[in-house]
């Protein structure tokens, strides 16, 4: 069957058209640069920006300046799906346990279906609008990996912690969510280096390829050691150049394994602990020899004649592609044996015997399969869905939820399993939503390889590898909370969903205009309450500090007001009156926190403590503690001697007597 036509004429204005590639362009790259991890920080601007782009591309295509594709059936289901999941887990808010969190997740979920719209409507620039977006996404990922290995050289240009020595992280703030982008890198370098028609498509291909694999191993990712062979096999398996693309790739990998290969030797690399002067000196030797690697790369790839060999002698280099993979395999299974015995009772006592247990932070992780602690966390999980299995616990509540259920004081904000957080939060509900979403998205993306033909559909080959490693990769982690990885996936794999569909029927004319002003302006000033509220309870406490007590106030109900879900400004406002000396006001709001969040045991903890020090109250006391020790018993909070035992003590001898 011969491939379809990459798409019909694009219509439109070709300033819009060029518009929305920038518009995505600074989308994506400001969330792989400026995403800011898990956390929320990024989300205001970074969310905002995000619907601007969106929302101008539909004001502009109700203009008539730009098409927007018309979704197939799959593509029908899973839009369907996934502003389901978003509404649903807004619904989650009026049973969530922690309702300034689901707030902060239906925010990021309304971020995220802007990205996936923006990539929708990149979808209908029409001719080259798949090529253009592999161009664009293989510069943008080659920059984060220049940028993480710079770090990794020059340990100056990032600031001191934890990881800082050891795994390569940044810009995303993850090793693992690093790991992803470079998984979803190498396919994009391979379609450059085999498929790609441009005059620095190969040297940069190369690169590419080079900079990723070098980068996963310094994360020292071992999910992303295996999501990338199967990106990497699922492009063999498509690709018509895959012969090419292997013997290129293979010749870009070998010096970048090479420089791995000396970096795990050097503790003040890949290790925590290492002194500063030590990681700068071993960074400068670092950096020579990943330049030198780089230079190999090209040299090998470029100099030698891989095209006329795959041309000419195409049986010899698949045989020789062939054997090289499978002396690896046997060399490794070799090796395993005559290291740990029988592999598969290895296998089995790794996993299960170490569900409490963390992997060390060097390249030895490589050869344990250690859990890390998500058998406990996948279980808490588990036992969270058990007793909310209609709705969850709310949106973003696991970090909460499970204190109920651990067995130890450790943090963990998500299970690390993205459909177990959905299942935790949202229910049975919101899981079959999310499933609904990728098995339909997924569907579509495949109908899209067979509508698209020539550069289109070789590009195509390319981008897919993120969406697919995301895919996998959520399985094990928790790259929902990504804005570095959920938002560039959204954009191109709607993008791939609308590719080479024909023009939708939209509504024309200023009313439609209006209406997407409005509904934008709502987001954003959704995204911007609870961070404008956080801000104003700093500014209490900055204001308190100040001995200002009225601008306090004022500063903490105004904080109130902005995010009447959240117990900060609560806390905020008992703190203020209770610096006043009126301890009364100060319990009343503390109790209000415990009626807006009875399942939080901060709320709890904070009415016991001001029961015991502020009333001398240990009867009351008691009750407040006690119920924050139920709710989260392995807290670091009881110690011997500590408040609890205190309080229980006072009603053991008779506090909550009448007198």
């Amino acid at each position: 069957m011969s491939a379809a036509p990459d798409t019909a004429a694009p219509a439109g204005s070709p300033w819009a058209r060029a518009g929305v590639l920038v518009g995505a362009g600074l989308v994506v790259a400001g969330a792989v640069f400026f995403g800011g991890g898990s956390g929320d920080e990024s989300v205001m601007v970074l969310g905002s920006l995000a619907v601007a782009v969106a929302a101008l591309a539909v004001a502009a295509a109700s203009l008539g300046l730009l098409p927007l594709p018309r979704l197939d059936a799959p593509g029908s289901v899973a839009a369907a799906a996934g502003c389901g999941l978003v509404a649903w887990g807004g619904i989650t808010i009026g049973w969530s346990i922690a309702g300034d969190r689901s707030w902060d997740a239906v925010d990021k979920g309304l971020v995220y279906a802007a990205c996936g719209l923006v990539g929708l409507v990149l979808a209908g620039r029409g001719q080259r609008a798949v090529r253009d977006t592999a161009l664009g996404l293989a510069g943008v990922l080659g920059a984060a990996l220049a940028w993480a290995l710079a770090v990794k050289a020059i340990p100056a240009l990032a600031p001191d912690g934890p990881w800082s020595a050891s795994r390569l992280r940044n810009p995303v703030g993850h090793p693992n969510g690093l790991a992803l982008l470079a998984d979803a890198a190498i396919p994009l370098g391979l379609w450059l280096v085999a498929s790609a028609r441009a005059r620095l498509a190969r040297p940069g291909g190369v690169l590419l390829v080079y900079a990723a694999v070098l980068a996963i191993l310094l994360t020292q990712s071992r999910s992303g050691v295996v999501v990338a062979l199967a990106v990497v096999a699922l492009w063999l398996w498509l690709a018509p150049d895959r012969v090419e693309g292997a013997l290129a790739g293979g010749l870009a990998a070998a010096p970048a394994l090479a420089v791995a290969a000396w970096a795990f030797t050097r503790p003040a690399l890949v290790e925590d602990g290492a002194s500063r002067a030590d990681r700068v000196s071993d960074g400068r030797v670092f950096a020579l020899l990943a330049l030198a690697g780089a230079a190999a790369a090209l040299t090998l790839a470029l100099r030698l004649p891989v095209a006329r060999l795959v041309a000419t002698r195409r049986r010899e280099v698949v045989r020789a592609l062939a054997g090289g993979a499978a002396l690896v395999v046997v060399v490794g299974a070799v090796g395993l044996v005559a290291a740990v015995g029988n592999p598969f009772t290895w296998a089995s006592d790794q996993v299960a015997g170490h569900q409490g247990s963390e992997v060390v932070n060097d390249p030895s992780r490589f050869g344990t399969l250690n859990t890390n602690n998500r058998l406990a966390w996948w279980g808490e999980a588990w036992d969270v869905f058990r007793a909310h299995p209609g709705g969850g616990t709310g949106a973003n509540t696991f970090e909460l939820a499970r204190k109920r259920y651990r067995e130890d004081a450790r943090t963990v904000s998500q299970p690390h399993s993205v459909p177990l957080q959905l299942l935790a939060d949202t229910g049975a509900v919101g899981l079959a939503l999310g499933a609904g979403f990728a098995v339909a998205l997924g569907l579509a993306l495949v109908r899209s390889r067979r509508r698209l033909g020539g550069d289109e559909r070789a590009a195509a080959l390319g981008l897919v590898a993120l969406p697919a490693a995301y895919a996998l990769h959520a399985l094990v982690d928790y790259d929902l909370d990504f804005m570095a990885l959920t938002g560039p996936t959204l954009v191109v794999a709607w993008l791939l969903a609308g590719a080479a569909r024909p023009p939708a029927t939209v509504p024309r004319g200023w009313l439609p205009v209006a209406a997407t002003a409005v509904v934008a302006a709502t987001v954003v000033a959704s995204l911007a309450a609870p961070n404008l509220s956080l801000r104003g309870v700093d500014s209490a406490y900055r204001a308190l500090d100040a001995g200002d007590l009225g601008a306090a106030r004022d500063r903490a109900r105004a904080a109130r007001e902005l995010n009447p879900l959240s117990p900060e400004p609560l806390w905020a406002l008992a703190d203020i009156e209770s610096s006043a000396g009126d301890d009364r006001y100060a319990i009343a709001y503390l109790s209000e926190a415990t009626r807006l969040q009875p399942e939080n045991p901060d709320t709890w903890y904070e009415l016991g403590l001001a029961y015991q020090l502020a009333l001398g109250d240990q009867c009351r006391a008691y009750g407040a503690l006690n119920q924050s020790y139920t709710l989260d018993p392995s807290s670091q909070r009881w110690v011997a001697g500590g408040a609890l035992d205190v309080a229980r003590d006072a009603v053991n001898a008779g506090a909550c007597e009448p007198s």
